[in-house]
């Protein structure tokens, strides 16, 4: 067949031939395409394999040799005749009549929505309820764990026969409202005052008096000097079932309460970072190696049983602690705490710092009182940690660094949160808080400030949380104190009766301190121990992990669509490296059609 020839050509599967005498430098678009089909027709045949169907044929010439918009259609059909994701090659077949391709693309378009429905339920589960808390799968015995820190209090803040505070009291306010014949306090008076009324219950909120600043090793060397003397208050001490002396296990620590006492805490520079150490709170140096426990690892496997922080090997009184404390009478001040007499007791974790004014158990004088502990723990696995802080709604110790404490814990967190709201607030700190040499210490002048500063800080932590109320996780706040991802709660029971401690002075020969025997003396007894011998632990973990989510959204894709990963895979690879083959094949084809095009020319 010649070039000039005017006899029609055959059509090569439904398109068009026309014929090469039309061609030239000046052919239009739609001219160009046809020659190039007529030009590649004869090779085009021959490339086609025996065993493809006409409509295959007919697809890959579109592809080659077709409009782009040719292309485009037979590249989608191409997919649609090699998909694996189920209804797809319904909606690419040709010749079906229209009815047929809407009912496939309704039920393609169902399929659809009813799996992302789906699959969002389980993102949002795996996103917003990523933890689960449940149960250890082994109990734990309480020789695992350190004996809690026992943080003893005297309800009394002032030896009488040393500071008479109720006197003082009512010398202030008679001075105050011009009442006859009474004088002023003196120097020594004012600063008992001033060191007293920190810690007491009611503030004179009606009377101005005191300083704005003062130092706080003269507020806390104050209240050692006029609280109970030691020897009268703690009379007798055994730990493990064994007599040991109370100044040997109990040391001073400063709380909100003033100056208390605590068995089995840390020292303070195992708890307080170097900034936050100051000669206001460092009483004694310990002769002991660094401690060989923290809360997330547990004892080292190193540790004996004569191990700091102190641990009992089993439950029951005679494996705790149990202590004989005793106040002389005519000390009692019912003025700073209101009547009541006896000691607070609180037990928390060694290397929190003791909150007062938190929970606490009240030992009254003339009572036995027995405290049986059920540890409550809470661990978390590794697999969480990889999850962020408010998402899992913890921190781990390397997480959160604070600034004055070594250890995180929310009481810390949330005592540290306190002291720097405080400053910012009132110029100040109480005595007691967290601080460096740099930052001063409130005097009574500033009581109602830091007084109002607590509850001013409570109230907006409690606004920022009911913005987020609805969520299923907390939300950040300014303190943003979330719960220690391993934490230890000592969870108590308390039981009680009269204690006739007159008869076992009399009756108790081998006691030897004629103290405790003596009149005008009040006393109680306390034994503190484990109830148990193992403890159930809780742990928190993946509800869902990243396997199950990959996992339920696999069985939703191949439930509803029959989708798998190479689904996906076959997309993307029709997407790109199919798609880049085919403009290259077309690229070439023109290209080598022009040269074509050109030499006939």
């Amino acid at each position: 067949m010649s070039s000039n020839s005017t006899e029609p050509q055959t059509p090569v599967n439904g398109l068009e031939v026309p014929r090469v005498l039309n061609i030239g430098p000046l052919a239009t678009s739609n001219q160009w395409k046809r020659a190039a089909l007529m030009a590649k027709a004869a090779s085009a045949c021959r490339e086609t394999n025996s065993d493809d169907s006409e409509d295959e044929v007919d697809t890959k010439q579109q592809i080659k040799y077709g409009s782009g918009f040719q292309a485009a259609k037979a590249i989608i059909h191409e997919y649609c005749d090699y998909s694996t994701i189920h209804g797809i090659r319904y909606l690419g077949e040709k010749k079906r009549p229209w009815l047929e391709r809407l009912f496939w693309v309704s039920v393609f378009l169902l399929s659809i929505f009813t799996c992302f429905k789906l699959t969002m339920n389980i993102w949002d589960k795996w996103n917003n309820n990523p933890v689960i808390v449940s149960f250890a799968e082994k109990s734990t015995p309480v020789w695992q764990i350190p004996f809690p820190t026992v943080t003893v209090c005297p309800e009394n803040k002032s030896r009488q026969t040393k500071f008479n505070f109720t006197d003082a009291y009512w010398r202030i306010r008679d001075f105050a409202n011009n009442v006859s014949g009474v004088s002023d306090f003196n120097d020594y008076d004012h600063l008992y005052y001033d060191a007293v009324s920190q810690v007491c219950d009611p503030p004179l909120h009606d009377i101005t008096l005191g300083q704005n600043r003062r130092k706080g090793i003269e507020i806390i060397d104050t209240l050692s000097d006029l609280k109970p003397l030691f020897d009268d208050t703690y009379l007798d001490c055994k730990w493990r079932n064994s007599p040991i002396k109370c100044k040997e296990i109990f040391h001073k620590f400063v709380t909100e309460d003033g100056v208390c006492y605590s068995f089995n805490a840390l020292s303070p520079a195992e708890i307080y970072r170097a900034e936050g150490i100051i000669s206001d709170i460092i009483f004694r140096e310990e002769n002991r190696f660094t401690t060989e426990w923290n809360v997330e690892d547990g004892y080292s496997l190193s540790a004996n049983t004569e191990t700091y922080p102190h641990r009992v090997l089993g439950p029951g009184a005679k494996a705790g602690l149990y202590l004989f404390m005793g106040g002389i009478e005519e000390d009692f001040d019912d003025m700073c705490r209101g009547p009541v007499q006896g000691f607070k007791i609180l037990l928390h974790t060694p290397g929190e710092v003791a909150q007062t004014s938190r929970q606490y158990f009240r030992i009254p004088f003339d009572q036995e009182v027995l405290i049986s502990i059920r540890p409550k723990i809470i661990t978390t696995s590794d697999g969480l940690k990889h999850y962020e802080p408010h998402r899992r709604q913890c921190y781990f110790q390397s997480e959160r660094h604070l600034r004055y404490f070594n250890i995180y814990s929310q009481t810390n967190c949330e005592l540290e949160c306190l002291a720097n709201f405080t400053l910012a607030k009132c110029g100040c700190v109480k005595f007691s808080m967290p601080h460096n040499v740099n930052v001063p210490v409130c005097g009574l002048g500033k009581l109602s400030c830091y007084n109002e500063a607590e509850d001013e800080l409570l109230l907006k932590e409690f606004e920022q949380g009911l913005v987020t109320e609805a969520e299923n996780v907390r939300g950040q706040t300014d303190c943003n104190c979330l719960p220690s991802c391993t934490s230890i709660a000592y969870e108590a029971e308390i039981s009680q009766a009269d204690f006739d401690y007159k008869t076992v002075a009399n009756k108790d020969k081998s006691g030897g301190d004629a103290e405790t025997k003596r009149e005008g003396m009040k006393m109680s007894r306390v034994s503190i121990f484990f109830k148990e011998a193992q403890f159930l632990t809780s742990r928190r973990s993946e509800l869902y992990g990243t396997t199950d989510f990959l996992a339920n959204c696999g069985g939703l894709l191949g439930l509803f669509m029959g989708v798998s990963t190479l689904s996906i895979v076959e997309l993307v690879y029709f997407c790109t490296v199919r798609l880049i083959s085919n403009l290259r094949m077309r690229r070439k084809t023109r290209k080598e059609l022009s040269l074509a095009a050109s030499k006939e020319a």
